[in-house]
């Protein structure tokens, strides 16, 4: 379940409410993820994925996202790339469940859309050089899982990422959020390095 604060009136509460402002290409620009600390250019890709059939011959009435996110250590031009399916929960419309393909086949994660800006349905923009604070994003937790704590990203259209009075309202917004986890992932934003 989304968390209720009261929120600044630039972040909306929970997800988009159409699936297409997801879709396309995304720059993790903060994160408390120490994974993303000796990275670059980290960019998350989503495309929509058509209904499928499971085991028991029906139809998946869920959304479900190709999920790829791409990357390069710092010291490396060598392109990385970590691939899943994001598939939305039936009660929660800001709730997904990642699983991983190839050898990642057999992890899964929980991660939730807390809030987003700068999205009008039907109408963002997806220039990748925007001013800095201005542009499409959105704030995602991911949930602790076996390999991994729990985690917050910020994902945004423009490389340039959010400038900092807004990175400093997102973390107000986290830290309103009532959960004390929130509070603390907050104050451990870092940002990703974008070249």
């Amino acid at each position: 379940m989304s968390p209720n604060p009261s929120n600044p009136p630039q972040i909306t509460r929970g997800s988009p409410t159409s699936l297409d402002d997801l879709l396309g290409q995304w720059y993790i620009s903060q994160s408390t993820s120490s994974h993303w600390s000796d990275k670059r250019n980290v960019i998350l890709t989503y495309s929509a994925l058509p209904s499928t059939s499971n085991n028991n011959n029906t139809t998946t009435t869920q959304p479900q996202l190709d999920d790829q996110i791409t990357y390069q250590s710092r010291d490396s031009p060598k392109l990385q790339t970590m691939r899943g399916i994001d598939t939305r929960s039936a009660t929660d419309p800001a709730s997904w469940t990642w699983r991983g393909k190839g050898l990642l086949r057999f992890v899964t994660n929980k991660w939730e859309i807390l809030g987003y800006g700068g999205m009008e349905s039907g109408k963002e923009e997806e220039e990748e050089e925007k001013d800095e604070g201005e542009g499409a994003w959105f704030v995602v937790l991911a949930e602790k899982s076996i390999f991994t704590p729990a985690v917050v990203n910020l994902c945004t259209r423009g490389k340039a990422g959010l400038g900092a009075e807004r990175v400093e309202e997102l973390k107000a917004f986290l830290k309103g959020c009532g959960k004390e986890e929130l509070g603390r992932l907050a104050d451990e934003l870092q940002g990703v390095l974008q070249e």
